[in-house]
C-alpha cells in the first residue's frame, strides 16, 4: 500500500475527509482523526508540517511519517501519510532484552547482528561495529569446531555444543559458551544462520528465574493474577466494596462523554488509575494521556509546562509546546490540582472558560482540544472554605465528581489486593511470597494505611525483597510499620539520662513530623500546610531527622 492514511484537505488546508490504507492505522487513529475532520481542523494545528512542500517527512507522537501532497480533481488537496516501518528496530531492541546471546550471520559467515548479551559475552565495546566481519576474522577458533560454521556447512542444526574461543581484537583469555545454531532458509535456499549463546553465569540466572516462575505458577494456578501495566484500564481497579464499585460504574458511564471529571481521594487511592481508565474507555483513547503532579512541580515551572513557551519571552526560552498543546485530541490529568496557587488556578479557570490559551510570552490564541481530568487529595469543600481551592474552578471541574474511598474504609478488599499484587510481581523475585502468616494479616487489618493502596503495595514489595522463603512473616514488614503499631509519643517513657533538653525536643519534633507526614499521606505540601510551616522548612527537617519514606 502506498499510504497508511489519506486526508482530503480544502484549499485552506483544513481536514475534509480521511481514508485508510490499512486496518492498523485505522484502529490507532480513527477516533482522533474523525474528530479533526468533523471540526475541520487546520493541518498545521495538527502536524508540524512544512508549508508549500510537496513531500518529505515529519515526526508526530514520536512516530516518523513520510508525506506527499497531491492535487485532487475538485481543487482540493490529497495528503498521503506513510508511517516508518519500525519493525526492524523493535525486533533488534526486543532481542537486546534476552539474557542469552544472539548472533545472526549471512550464508558466508559474515556478521549481520549481535544482540547486547552476545556483545557482553565477547567483551565487544558498545561503540565498536562488527557487522560485515567474517566469523573467523572476529574470533580465533578452528573452523571445524565452530557451531555456526558447522550449521552453515551441513545446513543442519547444531544443538548445545560447547565452543571455546578468543576474540581477536578485544580479549586474549579464552571464552566458553554452550551454543545452539540453526540454519535459516528462504524458499529452500540457505540465507544464513542464527546462534544462541549461553555462558555458565547466564545458565545460573536462568535456573533461578525458572525456579521463581515455577513457584509463582504453582501458588497462583487456581487464581490466575491480573498483571498490572503502565496503561491502566478499569480491570486494574481491584476490590469489591460497594463504594469502590459505584465509583467504577460512574466512571465507566461518563468515560464516553467529554465533560471534565474531578477525582477526589487521599494519596494512594488510585486516582491516576481511574484517570487513565477513563481516557482508555473514551473516544479520545487514540490521543495522548498526559499527567502532571501539580504538587511536585515548582510554581515557577508549572505554567510553562502547561501552556508552553515562546522564544524570546525570557532568557533562554525557546518555542516549546506545553501539555495543553501536546494533549490535543487526548486527555490531560491535573493531579492534586488543589496544591496549585490561587493565581495559577485562576489561569486554569480561564482556559476552561475560553477553550483557548497562549504560550508564555506568546500572542497567538491556541485552541484547547483536550479533555480535562483533575484530582483533589482532600475534601474539596474543606479546601474551598480554607481558601486553597477556588470555588468557581471547582464547579467548572466537577461536572462529574467521583470519590474514591481510602483503604481503611474497605479493608474487606485487603486479601484480594494482596493476592493481586503478589501474583502480578512474583516473577520479579527469586523468593516470591506464596503464603502469608495469619499474624501478618491480623496486623495489616489493624493498620490505618495513611498511604492507602500504594502504601500496601510498597509494604508487599519490601517483604518480597527481604524474605528468604516463600512465607511472609511479621519480621518481613517494614520497621516503620511495626514501630508505629507498637508505640506512640504519649505512652513512651522519657529517658533524661540520655539526652539534654534540645535532644528531647528534637526527638519529639521528629515524631510529630513523622506522624504529620503519615496523616497527610506523605504529601509534602499538605503536611507543611497542616504544620503551619513552609514547604522548604519541612524538607529541611525531613533531611535533618532522616525521615525516609
Amino acid at each position: 500500500m502506498l499510504y497508511d492514511i489519506l486526508f482530503t484537505l480544502d484549499q485552506s488546508e483544513r481536514f475534509q475527509s480521511v481514508a485508510w490504507g490499512g486496518k492498523e492505522a485505522e484502529t490507532l487513529y480513527q477516533d482522533l482523526f474523525a474528530n479533526w475532520v468533523e471540526t475541520h481542523r487546520s493541518v498545521y494545528d495538527a502536524f508540524d508540517l512544512p508549508a508549500g512542500v510537496e513531500g518529505g517527512q515529519f515526526t508526530w507522537e514520536e512516530t516518523l511519517f513520510f508525506f506527499q501532497r497531491l492535487p485532487a480533481p475538485d481543487g482540493n488537496i490529497y495528503l498521503l501519510l506513510k508511517r516508518e516501518d519500525n519493525r526492524p528496530y523493535l525486533l533488534a531492541r526486543a532481542l537486546d532484552q534476552l539474557t542469552d546471546g544472539v548472533q545472526i550471520y549471512d550464508k558466508n559467515a559474515c556478521v549481520v547482528y549481535f544482540n547486547r548479551a552476545s556483545r557482553n559475552i565477547s567483551h565487544i565495546p558498545s561503540g565498536v561495529s562488527v557487522e560485515g566481519r567474517h566469523l573467523l576474522d572476529l574470533y580465533s577458533l578452528e573452523e571445524s569446531v565452530s557451531t555456526t560454521m558447522t550449521a552453515l556447512q551441513t545446513q543442519a542444526p547444531v544443538i548445545d555444543r560447547v565452543d571455546s574461543f578468543r576474540v581477536n581484537d578485544f580479549r586474549t583469555t579464552p571464552i566458553a559458551s554452550a551454543n545452539t545454531s540453526y540454519p535459516i532458509f528462504r524458499n529452500g535456499e540457505l540465507m544464513g544462520a542464527v546462534v544462541f549463546e549461553e555462558t555458565a553465569e547466564i545458565a545460573e540466572k536462568n535456573i533461578k528465574k525458572l525456579e521463581a516462575t515455577r513457584r509463582a505458577l504453582s501458588a497462583f494456578q487456581n487464581t490466575p493474577p491480573k498483571v498490572s501495566f503502565s496503561g491502566y484500564t478499569f480491570d486494574n481497579v481491584i476490590g469489591s466494596c460497594s463504594r469502590l464499585r459505584e465509583a467504577v460504574e460512574l466512571a465507566q458511564r461518563v468515560a464516553h462523554q467529554n465533560n471534565p471529571v474531578l477525582l477526589v481521594g487521599e494519596t494512594g487511592t488510585g486516582k491516576e488509575i481511574f484517570a487513565q481508565s477513563i481516557h482508555r474507555a473514551s473516544r479520545r483513547r487514540g490521543g495522548r494521556f498526559l499527567a502532571i503532579n501539580c504538587a511536585a512541580v515548582p510554581e515557577t515551572l508549572i505554567e510553562s509546562l502547561l501552556f508552553g513557551t515562546q522564544k524570546g519571552s525570557f532568557t533562554g526560552s525557546e518555542d516549546k509546546a506545553g501539555y495543553f498543546e501536546e494533549a490535543a485530541g487526548g486527555t490531560i490529568f491535573l493531579d492534586e490540582l488543589n496544591s496549585m496557587s490561587l493565581a495559577m488556578q485562576s489561569k486554569i479557570l480561564r482556559v476552561l472558560q475560553e477553550k483557548t490559551f497562549r504560550r508564555v510570552g506568546g500572542h497567538k490564541d491556541l485552541k484547547l482540544d483536550a479533555r480535562m481530568i483533575s484530582s483533589c487529595n482532600e475534601d474539596p469543600f474543606k479546601a474551598i472554605s480554607e481558601n486553597t481551592f477556588r470555588r468557581d474552578l471547582f464547579y467548572r471541574l466537577s461536572t462529574v465528581m467521583i470519590e474514591l474511598p481510602p483503604l481503611r474504609e474497605h479493608l474487606e478488599d485487603l486479601e484480594e489486593l494482596i493476592r493481586y499484587h503478589l501474583g502480578a510481581t512474583a516473577y520479579q523475585f527469586v523468593h516470591a511470597i506464596t503464603q502469608i502468616a495469619p499474624e501478618v494479616y491480623a496486623l495489616l487489618r489493624t493498620y490505618h494505611w495513611p498511604g492507602n493502596v500504594r502504601e500496601l503495595f510498597h509494604v508487599l514489595d519490601y517483604a518480597q525483597n527481604v524474605t528468604d522463603s516463600g512465607v511472609m512473616e511479621v519480621r518481613h514488614l517494614p520497621p516503620y510499620l511495626l514501630k508505629r503499631q507498637t508505640s506512640t509519643p504519649d505512652t513512651r517513657a522519657i529517658d533524661f539520662s540520655q539526652r539534654d533538653l534540645q535532644g528531647l525536643m528534637d526527638e519529639y519534633e521528629r515524631e510529630i513530623i513523622a506522624q504529620a507526614l503519615e496523616h497527610c499521606g506523605y504529601n509534602i505540601s499538605q503536611t507543611a500546610k497542616t504544620l503551619g510551616i513552609l514547604r522548604q522548612s519541612l524538607q529541611y527537617r525531613i533531611r535533618k531527622y532522616g525521615l525516609i519514606f
